[in-house]
Parts: structure tokens; C-alpha cells; sequence
């Protein structure tokens, strides 16, 4: 698996990556401790800094898996949650230009809980970008937050989302984040990969 880790601070996803073999293309990161840390750690793959001001294109055919956690702070309930009219929130939206820019078979995405339930629907913007939609994607009761779990189908990828918190795999500490996981043209492979499938019970 070839890989690009956008909004990738000092990558902790290589960490997790590196086991399985998976390789690094390239990472977009502007913080300058974070892009000398990924210059000295692997010199092989290009940061090429802001986003927004990169062709992704180009990477179309390379790349397997697009991962990334935009600026959580337009979202987060410590911070005001101006979410798309902050600067740092609407970079979701670029994220999703990027991915289909690229077209990798995969999408992880990460960011705060808070995501999903903005006064604008940030969260079913960036469902919509990454599915394909032409407008907005909107909760089950049309309004009120998303639920914490959840699956979309789109004519370009399909993902699915859950709310996780570290505390239970290991860290010791609470901390929830939404993960969603894209698959191009289908959403099952999604599902499959963030929700786990526990055989039934004899007699089930």
C-alpha cells in the first residue's frame, strides 16, 4: 500500500503503517517542527506543504490510501465552533477536492466528536464531497447532530463513520474521535473495515 498523509503533523499514522509495509508518498504539513521531523524521519517522501496549493492530480494511479485529520479546532467544544467559517474547518472541504483529486481505492479521515453536530452540517458537507453528492448530506431526522455510527453510498465512494474513544484500545485516557473510512464505488469494504463482526453464538 502506497499512502499520502495530509494535515500529517509529525505522522503518527507511519508509526502504525510501517509494520504492515505500507509506504509513504508524500504529506502535506506547514508546522515547521512537524515538517523537520518528517524531513529527518523519512526523507524519501516530499512534504508539500499547504494543501490547498497543491496539484493532487498528479498522484492519481500512485496512491492507495489518503489519510488525514483536519484542523480539529473549528470544531472542537473547547474552542468557539465556528466549524466551515473558520478558515481551519473549511479545510475538510479542500480535503475531500484533494481525495477526489487523487482517487485512491481507500479514505481514512479523524477528527473531534464535535464534527458531527455543527450548526452548518460540517460533517454532511464533507460526507457529501467524499460520496459525491451534489448537495449536502443531512442526519436521518434532518437535523439535530449525526449519530455516532453510520453508513452513506455515493457514486463515488461509499464510507462509513464511528465515534471511538482511545480509552479502549489502550490509552490511558478519554478521548473520542470520529474516524470515517471511504471506499471507492463501495461502501461494504468500509463498513467492513470499521466495524467489527462478532460471530454468533451457538443456539444466536
Amino acid at each position: 500500500m502506497s499512502y499520502i498523509h495530509m494535515f500529517s503533523g509529525i505522522s503518527a499514522a507511519c508509526v502504525a503503517f510501517r509494520p504492515l509495509g505500507w509506504k509513504p508518498l508524500a504529506f502535506s504539513e506547514i508546522d515547521p517542527f512537524a515538517s523537520e521531523v518528517l524531513r529527518i524521519r523519512h526523507p524519501e517522501a516530499l512534504n508539500v506543504g499547504n494543501m490547498t496549493a497543491h496539484d493532487w492530480s498528479q498522484y492519481r494511479g500512485r496512491c492507495n490510501l489518503i489519510v488525514g485529520g483536519p484542523p480539529c479546532q473549528a470544531f472542537s467544544t473547547n474552542g468557539f465552533q465556528d466549524s466551515l467559517r473558520d478558515g481551519r474547518g473549511s479545510l475538510t472541504l479542500h480535503f475531500a477536492r484533494a481525495i477526489h483529486a487523487v482517487r485512491p481505492e481507500w479514505v481514512i479521515a479523524e477528527n473531534v466528536s464535535g464534527w458531527l453536530n455543527t450548526d452548518d452540517n460540517a460533517f454532511g458537507c464533507f460526507l457529501a464531497g467524499l460520496a459525491g453528492a451534489d448537495a449536502p448530506l443531512r442526519p436521518l431526522n434532518d437535523r439535530g447532530p449525526w449519530s455516532k455510527c453510520g453508513v452513506v453510498s455515493g457514486p463515488a465512494y461509499g464510507a462509513a463513520w464511528r465515534v471511538l474513544d482511545a480509552r479502549y484500545f489502550g490509552v490511558p485516557q478519554s478521548r473520542r474521535r470520529v474516524f470515517v473510512v471511504g471506499h471507492l464505488g463501495d461502501w461494504r469494504p468500509a463498513a467492513m473495515a470499521l466495524f467489527e463482526c462478532a460471530e454468533a453464538s451457538p443456539g444466536e
